[in-house]
């Protein structure tokens, strides 16, 4: 039987630690001669497990309050961008134990940081999820969609990923930093393979019709095509749908030509103080509940062969060589920002 996932009403993962911090210092902070044993208020080392997080709190949230419920486990949490915490990790001074987040690109492009780790739901797993090798683990399917504001186009919106170079919505899309963004980076990679012929061609070519306007980071795709300082956008499909579900002037369109769909994921940090607990996390993202909570709840897709979700539409998938996106990125990089000079220029 499923275990149904706790309700929100419980005392967030943060919190609770602020808390415990507030504790620790009244009680150690009070000016008695005879200082108290705080070390009863503190997790035993055993039991705790730090994860670094590039997730919003309306997806990590729920379920890290649910792993320690369940398990006992007190995560320490830090926040923050993809890049910027898989650079900390990296650095080998962070302290985290796990990184959960993070596009397969960016995670494979970090492999070496990172622990080999094969969950015992490896097996449910859908092949086409299955990109990590063991070294990281996927969580769940983010394919990128076309979005546009239904109020503003209300005919002939973009179908197709070469209707982004049609010189009729040129300063009208929404399309975030690829070198910032990491679904923006798999979303060029995309276009670059839906429309074809020559790749430098077509770069130049959309990257005019942008117009100057890129959006400084993914979060803000959305919000721009919402209230109608763009026309069209280039999003990953959770932010198309939450955006729905918020009654937002937006409609989501699946090009014809199909889109990636490549996994987010987790992976243990080599070397990491909590390797056991961190495997436990592993386990408890792809176990069968949480894979059912990502499309009954999170506006996501699950990883799991035996987890479908009938709200969602089936994808014509374009068949995305990771391994030569890792290799191309910086060329990618370098051409972007080679265009984004001459503008400057």
């Amino acid at each position: 039987m499923v275990k149904k996932f706790v309700e929100s009403g419980g005392m967030p993962v943060m919190r609770r630690c602020c808390l415990l911090l507030v504790c620790l210092l009244l009680l150690t902070g009070c000016g008695r001669a005879d200082t108290q044993d705080v070390s009863s208020f503190a997790p035993a080392e055993g039991d705790r497990l730090v994860i670094f997080t590039s997730h919003k709190e309306t997806i990590y949230e729920p379920i890290l309050k649910e792993f320690e419920q369940r398990t006992g486990i007190w995560v320490e949490l830090e926040t923050g961008g993809t890049v910027t915490l898989l650079e900390r990790i990296a650095a080998g001074e962070s302290g985290a134990d796990l990184m959960f987040g993070g596009g397969a690109d960016s995670l494979s492009a970090y492999s070496a940081c990172f622990a080999p780790y094969v969950s015992e739901y490896a097996g449910d797993v859908a092949p086409e999820y299955d990109l990590g090798g063991g070294i990281w683990t996927p969580f769940s399917a983010l394919p990128v969609v076309l979005i546009y504001n239904t109020k503003l186009v209300r005919q002939n919106p973009p179908g197709r990923w070469a209707d982004l170079l049609d010189a009729g919505w040129r300063g009208r899309i929404a399309f975030a930093d690829p070198t910032v963004s990491g679904s923006s980076c798999t979303a060029l990679g995309t276009l670059l393979q839906a429309v074809g012929g020559n790749t430098d061609n077509t770069l130049a070519a959309f990257f005019r019709n942008l117009d100057g306007r890129i959006i400084a980071d993914s979060g803000g795709v959305v919000p721009a095509v919402a209230d109608g300082s763009c026309y069209v956008g280039v999003t990953l499909e959770e932010n198309a749908r939450k955006a729905i579900a918020d009654g937002l002037d937006v409609a989501i369109v699946y090009p014809a030509e199909g889109t990636s769909v490549l996994p987010d994921g987790a992976a243990i940090v080599r070397g990491c103080a909590h390797e056991e607990n961190a495997r436990k996390f592993i386990d408890f993202l792809l176990s069968p509940d949480v894979q059912q909570l990502l499309g009954t709840e999170l506006s996501r897709r699950s990883v799991r062969a035996d987890t479908a979700s009938d709200a969602l539409p089936e994808l014509t998938v374009l068949p995305y060589d990771l391994r030569r996106a890792d290799e191309r990125r910086q060329e990618l990089f370098d051409a972007w920002q080679a265009l984004c000079g001459e503008v400057e220029a």
